[in-house]
């Protein structure tokens, strides 16, 4: 076996965008590392040319198996791991599980140069590999009748939104939220791969708030390249890689008052942004090049 990626759960959005979709490209094979039971996952480490962790912060005991199996060992991370998502942030369990994974890996590849600069406290050798988006080659799906902001996520980053609700509606726009729960007054569509890209494109902004926390300052911008890859102009808060990937066209929005002025602006321009965008993911995000680099630096 050439590669081996190993990582918690298949559905993960991240395992997805970062590995899943380029296993045939890459010739590699993945497995889920089970709760019980992970001999089975050492002894196919043992036959991989090269090993790839996803974001899995293993306890000293199975790091030390897996160091010893794997020839070449990866780790890939694409969060601020080393911290808690919501307070308190710092966690001393996390911390030496990250470092210890960084510290033993070969390569350390980070989803942006925020968290390559927290791996090279430790690691020996650390890319920027950013996340990627698809580039949807369907036309865009006639607009809503509506003004419609849109924001996609899942249920444990909902909290980042439901203060911006006021906001959204102050400024004209009707509320849809792709995910598994919506706040009150919000239309609530079901996340489905399938249906992701025209349940995006139909809509007129994308919304991209995050806190200042030591958790969301490590994100890597996913919502953003997949509202500008949708065609839509954007608004995202002035925290991590937003402030480089808001070279697409999103505006900076921090309080209330300054997202409801930056929708409102957008309303007014008529989506003039949104083309900006989708060019902006195609040179610089889109998923066929981050396929080619992987298989420069996974030989």
């Amino acid at each position: 076996m050439r590669l081996l990626v190993l990582t918690h759960r298949f559905e993960d959005p991240s395992y997805r965008v970062r590995w899943g979709r380029f296993l045939d490209v890459l010739g590699a094979e993945a497995r889920e590392i089970p709760a019980r039971g992970r001999g089975e996952v050492f002894r196919l480490a043992r036959e991989a040319e090269t090993v790839v962790l996803h974001r899995r912060l293993l306890t000293a005991l199975d790091f030390a198996r897996l160091r010893r199996a794997a020839r070449r060992l990866v780790y890939d991370f694409d969060d601020a791991l080393l911290y808690r998502p919501s307070p308190p942030f710092r966690s001393r369990l996390r911390e030496r599980r990250f470092f210890r994974a960084v510290a033993g890996a070969d390569l350390v590849l980070a989803g942006n140069r925020n968290l390559a600069t927290i791996a090279r406290l430790r690691a020996r050798r650390v890319l920027v590999v950013p996340t990627t988006v698809e580039i949807p080659s369907a036309p865009r799906p006639p607009l809503l009748p509506d003004p419609t902001a849109v924001w996609i996520g899942q249920r444990p980053t909902l909290p980042y939104l439901e203060p911006l609700v006021g906001a959204v509606r102050d400024a004209g726009y009707r509320l849809r939220v792709i995910a598994d729960a919506a706040p009150p007054g919000a239309e609530l569509v079901p996340w489905s791969l399938g249906t992701e890209y025209a349940r995006l494109a139909e809509c007129h902004v994308g919304l991209a708030p995050l806190p200042s926390d030591p958790f969301a300052r490590g994100k890597c911008g996913y919502k953003l390249l997949q509202y500008y890859a949708a065609g839509l102009p954007a608004v995202a808060s002035p925290v991590g890689v937003h402030r480089t990937l808001a070279e697409g066209g999103a505006l900076l929005a921090r309080t209330p008052a300054e997202w409801t002025a930056a929708l409102r602006l957008l309303l007014d321009e008529g989506g003039l942004r949104g083309p900006k965008g989708r060019a902006f993911v195609e040179r610089r995000y889109a998923a066929p090049a981050l396929a080619e680099r992987l298989k420069r630096i996974l030989p």
